[in-house]
């Protein structure tokens, strides 16, 4: 599993073509927000380009731990052993196995958990967020061919369906 801890670490893992652009392209449209100096507004992680990434790189906060500014690390996967890590709450199951479920084992509802839209074609990869503290939480993202394994169809089902239920 790749672990990103900062925006910064993220770019480096792009240009050495570790993690794809799109990944990038996630984490920046999250990071804009959070920067002290005003930017262009960003409708869409996809409206992420190449010169946002470098104004984005030569701002304080790329340099930021993603754990102390989001509330958690970054995690890319890259095989089905990475998806033993993906937990997610069920406290039916944590009573049972005295543990959290990860996401091949039943599925759950996450406060996010979506396939990350392209500008054509199919989905290439999908998005877990659990929220655990005040902060916010470390994001999975899982590649497509691990999505059969990782259940991905079931726990965006899960998460949609509890979100749309009015509480």
């Amino acid at each position: 599993m790749i672990v990103l801890h900062s925006f910064t670490e993220a770019h480096q893992l792009f240009q050495q073509k570790r993690i794809p652009f799109r990944l990038l392209q996630d984490q920046a449209a999250v990071l804009l927000s959070y920067c002290q100096q005003a930017y262009r507004p960003i409708d869409s992680a996809l409206d992420v380009n190449e010169d946002d990434i470098a104004w984005l790189c030569r701002q304080p906060e790329s340099d930021m731990p993603y754990a102390e500014l989001l509330g958690g690390d970054v995690y890319v996967t890259e095989d089905a052993d990475d998806l033993l890590q993906v937990e997610g709450c069920d406290l039916e199951f944590s009573c049972t196995h005295g543990r959290w479920p990860n996401i091949t084992e039943v599925p759950l509802a996450f406060d996010d958990c979506k396939f990350l839209e392209e500008k054509s074609g199919e989905p290439q990869w999908a998005l877990f967020l659990t929220c655990w503290n005040d902060a916010g939480g470390s994001v999975y993202y899982v590649p497509r061919s691990l999505w059969e394994a990782a259940r991905v169809a079931e726990h965006v089902a899960q998460t949609n369906g509890y979100w749309s239920v009015p509480k």
